[in-house]
């Protein structure tokens, strides 16, 4: 498998040697990083991965890449924001929504958010009376 490493906002392609985890910390070894100084010239840099390299996910279920991004509109077609990030509340994950400058939790849920779109990056939401107005930071 391959990855890139993003730095000084180019990126750098290095092949992936092996992966194991240990107390739930991912550890990769790159092909050619083969000392603990070349390492450690890497750490803290984002690791991207293509695309391609996820496996499908069952009905329901996203990458986060893939909502992050995404425009939330209502029912009726209001725009109301872009997803920000996600938040993870409990069992449950929040949406939070820039919005104006402000920040919008609206609760990933199949009865408020009635269609994720991934190809066009849209998320259509049925928000219940009160709760964009109640919970904005």
């Amino acid at each position: 498998m391959k990855i890139f490493l993003k730095r000084e906002g180019s990126f750098e392609e290095y092949d992936v040697e092996s992966l194991r985890f240990d107390r739930n910390s991912p550890f990769l070894k790159l092909k050619g990083i083969d000392t603990l100084g070349r390492a450690d010239a890497l750490a803290g840099l984002g690791i991207y991965v293509p695309e391609e390299n996820f496996g499908p996910l069952k009905d329901g279920n996203y990458y986060h890449f893939q909502i992050i991004g995404s425009a939330v509109v209502t029912k009726d077609g209001e725009g109301l924001g872009t997803v920000k990030s996600l938040l993870s509340a409990g069992q449950g994950t929040l949406l939070v929504v820039e919005r104006g400058g402000r920040e919008v939790l609206i609760p990933f849920t199949r009865s408020i958010c009635l269609e994720v779109d991934t190809l066009r990056r849209e998320i259509r939401v049925d928000p219940p009376d009160g709760l964009l107005d109640l919970n904005e930071i």
